[in-house]
Protein backbone atom coordinates (compact mmCIF):
# COMPACT_ATOMS: atom_id res chain seq x y z
CA UNK A 1 0.00 0.00 0.00
CA UNK A 2 1.39 3.40 -0.97
CA UNK A 3 0.83 6.00 1.72
CA UNK A 4 0.68 9.57 0.45
CA UNK A 5 2.35 12.51 2.19
CA UNK A 6 0.83 15.94 2.73
CA UNK A 7 2.76 18.98 3.90
CA UNK A 8 0.33 21.56 5.26
CA UNK A 9 0.45 25.12 6.52
CA UNK A 10 2.72 26.29 3.72
CA UNK A 11 3.50 29.97 3.92
CA UNK A 12 5.98 30.70 1.15
CA UNK A 13 6.70 29.59 -2.42
CA UNK A 14 10.05 28.21 -1.28
CA UNK A 15 8.29 25.93 1.22
CA UNK A 16 6.09 24.53 -1.54
CA UNK A 17 9.10 24.00 -3.79
CA UNK A 18 10.99 22.10 -1.09
CA UNK A 19 7.98 19.97 -0.23
CA UNK A 20 7.37 19.05 -3.86
CA UNK A 21 11.04 18.30 -4.49
CA UNK A 22 10.99 16.04 -1.43
CA UNK A 23 8.14 14.12 -2.99
CA UNK A 24 5.04 15.35 -1.17
CA UNK A 25 1.78 14.34 -2.84
CA UNK A 26 -0.33 17.17 -1.39
CA UNK A 27 0.54 20.78 -0.56
CA UNK A 28 -1.75 22.52 1.90
CA UNK A 29 -2.46 26.19 2.53
CA UNK A 30 -4.57 27.43 5.44
CA UNK A 31 -7.31 29.97 4.70
CA UNK A 32 -8.74 29.97 8.23
CA UNK A 33 -7.68 32.30 11.07
CA UNK A 34 -4.33 30.93 12.19
CA UNK A 35 -0.67 31.97 12.45
CA UNK A 36 -0.37 30.14 9.11
CA UNK A 37 -3.32 31.83 7.41
CA UNK A 38 -2.76 33.03 3.87
CA UNK A 39 -4.93 34.99 1.44
CA UNK A 40 -6.06 33.76 -1.94
CA UNK A 41 -3.47 35.98 -3.60
CA UNK A 42 -0.69 34.63 -1.37
CA UNK A 43 -1.79 31.05 -1.98
CA UNK A 44 -1.61 31.60 -5.72
CA UNK A 45 2.03 32.64 -5.31
CA UNK A 46 2.82 29.72 -2.99
CA UNK A 47 1.48 27.23 -5.54
CA UNK A 48 2.57 29.06 -8.68
CA UNK A 49 5.19 26.49 -9.77
CA UNK A 50 3.63 23.46 -8.13
CA UNK A 51 2.21 20.37 -9.78
CA UNK A 52 1.34 18.53 -6.57
CA UNK A 53 -2.32 18.40 -5.52
CA UNK A 54 -3.49 21.58 -3.81
CA UNK A 55 -5.36 21.44 -0.52
CA UNK A 56 -7.19 24.39 0.99
CA UNK A 57 -7.90 24.31 4.72
CA UNK A 58 -11.05 26.03 6.02
CA UNK A 59 -12.82 26.35 9.39
CA UNK A 60 -16.56 27.08 9.40
CA UNK A 61 -16.19 29.32 6.35
CA UNK A 62 -19.10 30.68 4.35
CA UNK A 63 -19.93 28.10 1.71
CA UNK A 64 -19.79 30.47 -1.23
CA UNK A 65 -16.35 31.70 -0.19
CA UNK A 66 -14.99 28.15 -0.09
CA UNK A 67 -16.40 27.38 -3.54
CA UNK A 68 -14.96 30.59 -4.99
CA UNK A 69 -11.47 29.93 -3.63
CA UNK A 70 -11.58 26.29 -4.66
CA UNK A 71 -12.53 27.21 -8.22
CA UNK A 72 -10.13 30.13 -8.53
CA UNK A 73 -7.15 28.14 -7.25
CA UNK A 74 -8.02 24.78 -8.81
CA UNK A 75 -8.03 22.95 -5.49
CA UNK A 76 -7.86 19.16 -5.51
CA UNK A 77 -9.08 18.96 -1.91
CA UNK A 78 -11.18 21.15 0.36
CA UNK A 79 -10.25 20.28 3.95
CA UNK A 80 -12.72 21.25 6.67
CA UNK A 81 -11.68 21.61 10.31
CA UNK A 82 -14.68 23.23 11.95
CA UNK A 83 -18.17 22.16 12.96
CA UNK A 84 -19.37 21.81 9.37
CA UNK A 85 -22.50 19.70 9.08
CA UNK A 86 -23.11 16.65 6.94
CA UNK A 87 -25.36 18.74 4.65
CA UNK A 88 -22.66 21.40 4.28
CA UNK A 89 -20.14 18.72 3.29
CA UNK A 90 -22.55 17.15 0.80
CA UNK A 91 -23.29 20.47 -0.87
CA UNK A 92 -19.62 21.37 -1.07
CA UNK A 93 -18.71 17.97 -2.50
CA UNK A 94 -21.28 18.48 -5.25
CA UNK A 95 -20.24 22.03 -6.08
CA UNK A 96 -17.09 21.27 -8.01
CA UNK A 97 -14.45 18.81 -9.12
CA UNK A 98 -12.66 18.51 -5.79
CA UNK A 99 -12.62 16.08 -2.91
CA UNK A 100 -13.87 17.06 0.54
CA UNK A 101 -11.95 15.91 3.62
CA UNK A 102 -13.57 16.40 7.02
CA UNK A 103 -11.41 16.60 10.12
CA UNK A 104 -12.57 14.79 13.26
CA UNK A 105 -10.92 15.87 16.51
CA UNK A 106 -10.34 13.03 18.94
CA UNK A 107 -10.25 13.36 22.73
CA UNK A 108 -9.81 10.59 25.29
CA UNK A 109 -13.58 10.15 25.63
CA UNK A 110 -14.42 10.38 21.91
CA UNK A 111 -16.63 7.60 20.57
CA UNK A 112 -14.86 7.46 17.25
CA UNK A 113 -17.46 5.42 15.38
CA UNK A 114 -20.18 7.91 16.34
CA UNK A 115 -17.97 10.87 15.41
CA UNK A 116 -17.29 9.45 11.94
CA UNK A 117 -20.77 8.24 11.11
CA UNK A 118 -22.30 11.57 9.96
CA UNK A 119 -19.60 12.04 7.32
CA UNK A 120 -18.74 8.54 6.12
CA UNK A 121 -21.06 8.65 3.10
CA UNK A 122 -20.61 12.26 2.01
CA UNK A 123 -16.86 12.97 1.98
CA UNK A 124 -13.85 11.57 0.19
CA UNK A 125 -11.63 11.55 3.26
CA UNK A 126 -11.81 11.78 7.04
CA UNK A 127 -8.85 13.34 8.80
CA UNK A 128 -8.10 12.23 12.35
CA UNK A 129 -6.35 14.67 14.68
CA UNK A 130 -6.14 15.23 18.40
CA UNK A 131 -8.33 17.62 20.30
CA UNK A 132 -6.67 20.81 21.51
CA UNK A 133 -7.99 23.86 23.37
CA UNK A 134 -5.78 26.02 21.15
CA UNK A 135 -7.85 25.79 18.00
CA UNK A 136 -8.57 23.71 14.93
CA UNK A 137 -5.81 22.06 12.96
CA UNK A 138 -2.07 22.66 12.77
CA UNK A 139 -1.58 22.71 16.53
CA UNK A 140 0.23 19.38 16.59
CA UNK A 141 -2.23 17.67 18.91
CA UNK A 142 -1.83 13.91 18.87
CA UNK A 143 -4.23 11.28 20.13
CA UNK A 144 -4.36 7.66 21.25
CA UNK A 145 -3.56 5.76 18.05
CA UNK A 146 -5.14 2.60 19.43
CA UNK A 147 -8.55 4.19 18.82
CA UNK A 148 -7.85 4.33 15.09
CA UNK A 149 -6.17 0.91 15.05
CA UNK A 150 -9.32 -0.75 16.32
CA UNK A 151 -11.43 0.97 13.70
CA UNK A 152 -9.21 0.44 10.64
CA UNK A 153 -10.68 -2.87 9.48
CA UNK A 154 -14.19 -1.39 9.49
CA UNK A 155 -13.21 1.87 7.79
CA UNK A 156 -15.48 2.81 4.84
CA UNK A 157 -13.71 1.47 1.74
CA UNK A 158 -14.30 4.56 -0.40
CA UNK A 159 -13.17 7.08 2.22
CA UNK A 160 -9.50 7.97 2.69
CA UNK A 161 -8.12 7.72 6.20
CA UNK A 162 -5.98 10.83 6.63
CA UNK A 163 -3.83 10.78 9.76
CA UNK A 164 -2.67 14.07 11.30
CA UNK A 165 -1.94 15.55 14.70
CA UNK A 166 1.43 15.15 16.38
CA UNK A 167 3.21 13.55 13.44
CA UNK A 168 6.88 14.26 12.76
CA UNK A 169 9.82 12.58 10.98
CA UNK A 170 10.57 10.46 14.04
CA UNK A 171 7.15 8.88 14.59
CA UNK A 172 5.45 8.78 11.19
CA UNK A 173 6.81 5.34 10.26
CA UNK A 174 5.35 3.86 13.44
CA UNK A 175 2.03 5.60 12.76
CA UNK A 176 1.92 4.10 9.27
CA UNK A 177 2.74 0.62 10.56
CA UNK A 178 0.08 0.75 13.27
CA UNK A 179 -2.80 2.54 11.55
CA UNK A 180 -2.17 1.97 7.82
CA UNK A 181 -3.53 5.37 6.77
CA UNK A 182 -4.00 6.39 3.17
CA UNK A 183 -2.47 9.84 3.76
CA UNK A 184 -0.26 11.28 6.51
CA UNK A 185 -0.48 15.02 7.11
CA UNK A 186 2.11 17.18 8.86
CA UNK A 187 2.39 20.89 9.59
CA UNK A 188 3.88 21.89 12.94
CA UNK A 189 5.96 18.69 13.05
CA UNK A 190 8.26 20.03 10.32
CA UNK A 191 8.46 23.67 11.47
CA UNK A 192 10.94 25.83 13.31
CA UNK A 193 8.10 28.32 14.06
CA UNK A 194 4.45 28.56 12.99
CA UNK A 195 4.43 28.84 9.23
CA UNK A 196 8.21 28.47 8.91
CA UNK A 197 9.04 25.06 7.43
CA UNK A 198 12.37 23.38 8.12
CA UNK A 199 13.56 21.97 4.76
CA UNK A 200 15.57 19.19 6.40
CA UNK A 201 12.54 18.12 8.45
CA UNK A 202 10.29 18.18 5.38
CA UNK A 203 12.68 15.92 3.51
CA UNK A 204 13.08 13.64 6.53
CA UNK A 205 9.31 13.33 6.92
CA UNK A 206 8.68 12.37 3.29
CA UNK A 207 11.64 9.97 3.28
CA UNK A 208 10.29 8.30 6.43
CA UNK A 209 6.89 7.90 4.74
CA UNK A 210 8.50 6.33 1.68
CA UNK A 211 10.67 4.08 3.86
CA UNK A 212 7.58 2.83 5.64
CA UNK A 213 6.06 1.63 2.41
CA UNK A 214 4.68 4.94 1.25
Amino acid sequence: MRVEAKICGLGWPEDARVAEEAGADYLGVVFAPSPRQRSEREARQIWRDSEARRVGVFVDAEEGQVVEIARNLDLAVVQLHGSESRDYCQRLAGAGNWAVWKAVRIASDTRLEAALEPYAECVGGILLEGWSPHGHGGVGAGFDWSLAERLRDAWPPDVLLVLAGGLNPENVAEAIERIQPDVVDVSSGVETAPGMKNPDAVWAFVEAVRGAGG
